[in-house]
């Protein structure tokens, strides 16, 4: 097969799928797991810390997660990256 033949597939590869997901039947991307939400209580055990400690600083915390105004849970991936940072 010829450089030319193979371009000219792969150019009809690509707009079957630019067509299909225009037209909606291109396969869903898949699901990805939600990021796991610690406590104040796992982020305190984890820095070796008091829970007060921990609610103290959190609006100074990069991995802190408002869910609500009096609601905060902490990033465990955020959490990671900011102790392999520090």
């Amino acid at each position: 097969m010829t450089v030319d033949a193979l371009l000219e597939r792969l150019a009809d590869l690509v707009a079957e799928r630019v067509a299909a997901r225009l037209n909606g039947h291109a396969a869903p991307p898949a699901p990805t797991a939600p990021e796991p939400l610690l406590t104040a209580r796992d982020v305190a055990a984890r820095l070796k810390c008091s829970t007060r400690h921990v609610y103290a600083q959190a609006a100074t915390f990069p991995f802190t997660v408002r869910l609500a105004p009096h609601v905060v849970r902490f990033s465990a991936s955020g959490l990671d990256r900011w102790l392999a940072n520090r």
